[in-house]
């Protein structure tokens, strides 16, 4: 019981190591952000849009290469979820995009 004790006692003293994205990264996360904002800005009756997605929007969590497309739910204005899709059926079609 010794051993499992300190393990838990480690396992709680550390602290995560902050993730920073690079420059680069950061810049188009900001433009996503702020472009996300000024299209719900435009659009008050919204509650969700599907736009394309941008390279590393998804960073650090996955490759987001795959990505063809973002679903951006706000849920109170000026708090947005985004979540990945790698492909869309779009309503009314048979096409799957």
């Amino acid at each position: 019981m010794g051993k499992q004790s300190r393990a838990k006692r480690q396992r709680r003293q550390r602290t995560p190591t902050p993730v920073t994205p690079p420059p680069e990264i950061a810049a188009a996360i900001d433009r996503i952000v702020a472009d996300d904002r000024d299209w719900f800005d435009l659009h008050p009756g919204s509650k969700e849009r599907i736009r394309p997605a941008a390279p590393g929007e998804f960073w650090p969590t996955f490759d987001s290469t795959n990505v063809k497309y973002v679903i951006v739910r706000q849920v109170r204005p000026g708090f947005r979820l985004r979540l990945p899709a790698l492909r869309l059926h779009l309503p009314g079609t048979e096409r799957v995009q």
